[in-house]
């Protein structure tokens, strides 16, 4: 029982995703033990393998890819200062104004299933090309539309469905690029892309609502959307790589664990007899990227990485694809990442559907402008919590590793949840009673309540990081599954959240409604402890009883 994981019952087999991280090192004349990273998975020994490439690739292709995350985040947030204008400008209800802000979550549920299915058959690659080019014609549409209701939420809606591969598969691109100790920091980066930019937005868009009107915020975001585009296509090659299975070192079990290892000791041993090859020991705890491979494959020259497609990665049928996705609901982890990580999202996508309602109407009457400021310390937040996570979420792991004799678990990731114990919860419980002091003749400091709604921003990031960090870790081989039905769940709970706020927090008040809210959060976050002790056992349940493989849906169903 290391560190008070518990073991499962069955002894003597290694369970997936349990790995060997750290490994004492005795360093020539002192004898000093230092730790020495083991790379996991093991990079196979072609050029192709995405661990293979240089870091600078790496982050470059990952940058790429969060560049168009950032700007479908500043898309859902564009209109929350403006929602009284547009009331006027169309001349409907606000019900209807708030679903232009709604509904596009729901379209990218819908969309992120189909979108990880053709991931699957053509690659990663061509899905965020198209998906990036039918973001940026709904912005257009968007930026064009005049008085037409219909259109410009036909447009939203549409602007939903284009971010469905990054909701979808971006996470299994950080599989398929990073090793275990890089991801961390990693799944944070891309976190606080997408949430960060989200608050900057409103402060933006507000002001230049107030001088240019609405419609040049989705000019301006078409400017960036294009850039973006362009980024994707010369900047972010295919990830996706079939690597032999021995080399999965954190996906093997005890079943295959000893042919592994024999094979994986015959290839370094091949590996230094290759000539010119160099294996030598670097520093203590050095971060190493690439390994020395054989040359069996040529490396993919930059131009032949610039095709859109390079054919068919799998054949296997894309109606079991599609059906592994819903097999994902019987796995707890994945219901356990929409409930810790994915409610707090939801809630943080609704605050901004009754921002403006709840501080717009008298005793407050905040200008768009104003609302904007709002948003000031929920940015701050935001990337505070990307250098929280940044140093901790990787350090962390492997601290509890080294306690660990050098052994890795995904549980390890558990620990930075506590934040949204001890500052999400307080800062929903906050939120809703100083929103509630407002009163004719007293009006509330916008400093302090933007401070407050930087603690629910900072806990939704790292929420959403150790959350998708812990599903990425303990089951990589259906990352792409695991993680879609995840976000399904969140983006189809962000639209109900959307849709009944509004009327919950007329019927009850900011305080009740959010003191309702926090107890909730509250008592989901503590359904980590039980996962922290036992998710090594379910672990090794769920691999010797296969959802995927009960249901015959496991891979290998082929087109005819």
């Amino acid at each position: 029982m290391g560190l008070g994981i518990v073991e499962p019952r069955r002894q003597g087999t290694q369970v997936p995703a349990t790995a060997l991280l750290l490994q004492d090192d005795l360093t020539g004349t002192t004898g000093k033990e230092k730790d020495e990273i083991v790379l996991v998975p093991r990079p196979s020994n072609t050029p192709r393998d995405p661990l293979n490439w240089p870091l600078w690739k790496k982050d470059l292709c990952l940058f790429a890819i969060c560049l168009s995350i950032t700007l479908g985040g500043i898309q859902s947030a564009i209109l929350e200062t403006v929602n009284g204008v547009l009331l006027l400008d169309f001349q409907t209800s606000i019900t209807k104004v708030e679903n232009l802000s709604s509904y596009p979550p729901l379209a990218c549920a819908i969309s992120c299933i189909f979108a990880s299915v053709l991931a699957r058959m053509i690659g990663k690659r061509p899905v965020y090309l198209i998906s990036t080019t039918i973001f940026l014609i709904s912005t257009v549409w968007c930026a064009l539309t005049k008085m037409d209701y219909g259109s410009f939420f036909t447009a939203r809606f549409i602007s939903g469905l284009g971010l469905g591969a990054y909701e979808a598969i971006v996470l299994s691109t950080v599989g398929d690029l990073y090793f275990v100790h890089q991801r961390g920091k990693r799944i944070a980066f891309l976190n606080v892309m997408s949430l960060g930019p989200v608050n900057l937005s409103p402060i933006i868009s507000g002001y230049v609502a107030d001088k240019y009107g609405w419609r040049t915020n989705f000019w301006i975001m078409t400017a960036f959307t294009a850039v973006a585009l362009l980024l994707i296509f010369f900047a972010a090659p295919e990830t996706s790589y079939n690597r032999p299975a021995i080399y999965e070192t954190d996906l093997t079990s005890g079943d295959n664990l000893p042919i592994t290892e024999e094979r994986l000791a015959a290839d370094a041993i091949a590996t230094a007899k290759e000539p010119g090859s160099d294996i030598s020991s670097g520093p203590a705890d050095k971060e190493i990227t690439s390994v020395e491979m054989h040359k069996d494959q040529s490396p993919r020259s930059y131009w032949q990485e610039l095709l859109p497609i390079r054919g068919l990665e799998t054949r296997d049928n894309p109606i079991v694809l599609l059906a592994r996705f819903f097999a994902c609901g019987l796995y707890p982890a994945v219901i356990w990442s929409f409930l810790v990580g994915g409610t707090y999202v939801a809630w943080f996508i609704a605050l901004t559907v009754v921002v403006a309602q709840i501080f717009s109407p008298p005793p407050i009457s905040y200008t768009p402008a104003q609302l904007g400021h709002l948003n000031a310390f929920p940015a701050v937040g935001a990337v505070v919590a990307f250098g929280v996570m940044g140093a901790l979420a990787d350090s962390t792991a492997k601290y509890a590793a080294r306690r660990n004799n050098g052994i890795y678990e995904p549980e390890f990731r558990l620990y930075l949840i506590s934040f949204g114990l001890f500052i999400g919860v307080p800062g929903l419980a906050l939120f809703g009673w100083y929103a509630s002091t407002a009163a004719p003749g007293h009006t509330i400091n916008w400093v302090v309540m933007s401070f407050i709604y930087g603690m629910v921003i900072f806990t939704t990031v790292t929420q959403q990081t150790n959350t998708f960090a812990y599903l990425l870790d303990a089951h990589r081989d259906i990352s792409v599954e695991t993680a879609v039905f995840s976000v399904m769940l969140r983006n189809f709970f962000s639209f109900g959240a959307g849709k009944f706020l509004p009327i919950w927090l007329i019927k009850s008040g900011p305080a009740s409604t959010f003191y309702a809210i926090a107890g909730i959060q509250a008592a989901l976050v503590l359904t980590t402890v039980p996962l922290y002790f036992y998710g090594k056992v379910i672990r090794e349940f769920y691999h010797r009883h296969n959802p995927f493989r009960f249901l015959h849906v496991e891979a290998g169903h082929r087109l005819a």
